[in-house]
């Protein structure tokens, strides 16, 4: 099992970009030394409540703070960039990282994002696996010749390609079922968003692995899982954290347009506690440590992807939730 750490959005546009910039390469030096394997950046674009850095430079940034971490997008929404753009960029990021690189890709969800780009609701789907298409076209070396709905190349030989033969690995995020589908067939792995409950990532997991077979693809090599985790003396003393943190969190998704299957539903009192219960690790470090190494050996999760941050607390709280999944957790797992 390897451990990646999540740069994500805390922030706003009042905040200094230079203290998210100092604070995430915080986390990533300190995740290294730790042991973490892989720092993880996402994509958003117009955001006011949380800021997100474009993920490429970011990462080529943070990755030279941490050198010996792998490096993946989590996630490019790809159904909204232009895809020869996104073939390059990824390109020169596995260069620049010697062949660390991991491409998470998903459709996205915020409408306010899609409108800016142009994108109609029906055509998400389409645009994404010809992105996706096109893109695996311009890594083969090869030349390329490709027409779609809606891009195109004419005998076209790029220079920069991946170290990586082929490109880098792809990770397709979503908690839908048709999103499992397509990342069971289109990619080489799914990644797991934090939204579903431990039974409807269980469900799901063997949807990817059915899907994969049927369509007579080999095993998956790598399951990355998003799981949210906090870490307390006692699991009543992490369930009142969690109430902290939860809604800070998912009414802002809620606000951007997040929705439909496998998805929370905002809920108040004690079916709040259940729901956050459904879908959170929480507790001792031996609680949080058994829930790891459970997914790992019934669903044969490769890479736990850890998110420390929560809008509204400060980055000191995410340093001492770090340090104590590397100091009491990892060595539990290690084990």
């Amino acid at each position: 099992m390897k451990f990646g750490i999540l740069l994500t959005s805390v922030y706003d546009r009042g905040t200094p970009p230079e203290r998210q910039r100092d604070e995430h390469a915080e986390l990533v030096r300190t995740a290294e030394q730790a042991g973490f394997g892989l720092m993880v950046a996402g994509q958003h674009f117009l955001g006011a409540e949380l800021r997100y850095f474009q993920p490429v430079p970011w990462l080529t940034y943070m990755a030279g703070q941490a050198p010996a971490m792998d490096v993946a997008t989590g996630i490019v929404l790809l159904s909204m960039v232009n895809p020869v753009d996104m073939a390059e960029q990824i390109s020169t990021l596995d260069v620049l990282t010697g062949g660390r690189t991991r491409f998470g890709v998903g459709l996205g969800y915020s409408p306010h994002e899609f409108d800016a780009f142009g994108v109609r609701k029906g055509e998400r789907v389409a645009r994404f696996e010809e992105s996706l298409a096109l893109i695996r076209r311009l890594w083969s070396g090869e030349k390329v010749t490709f027409q779609g709905r809606f891009t195109g190349v004419r005998d076209a030989q790029p220079a920069v390609q991946p170290v990586q033969a082929g490109g880098p690995p792809v990770w397709i995020g979503g908690q839908a079922a048709g999103a499992v589908k397509r990342a069971a067939t289109k990619g080489d792995a799914w990644y797991t968003p934090p939204f579903p409950t431990h039974d409807e990532l269980h469900e799901m997991r063997r949807l990817f692995l059915d899907t994969r077979a049927e369509a007579g693809l080999p095993a998956a090599m790598e399951f990355p899982v998003r799981r949210e985790l906090l870490i307390a003396d006692s699991r009543e003393e992490a369930v009142e954290a969690a109430l902290v943190r939860y809604r800070a969190r998912y009414e802002t998704y809620r606000r951007w347009g997040l929705k439909g299957q496998n998805t929370p539903v905002l809920e108040s009192g004690e079916r709040l506690r259940t729901d956050i219960d459904r879908r959170f690790i929480l507790g001792t470090p031996e609680e949080c440590a058994a829930e790891l190494h459970k997914l790992g050996d019934e669903l044969g999760m490769t890479h736990f992807v850890y998110k420390p941050h929560w809008p509204g607390l400060p980055h000191a709280e995410a340093m001492r939730q770090l340090d104590r999944f590397g100091s009491e957790v990892m060595p539990l797992l290690r084990d």
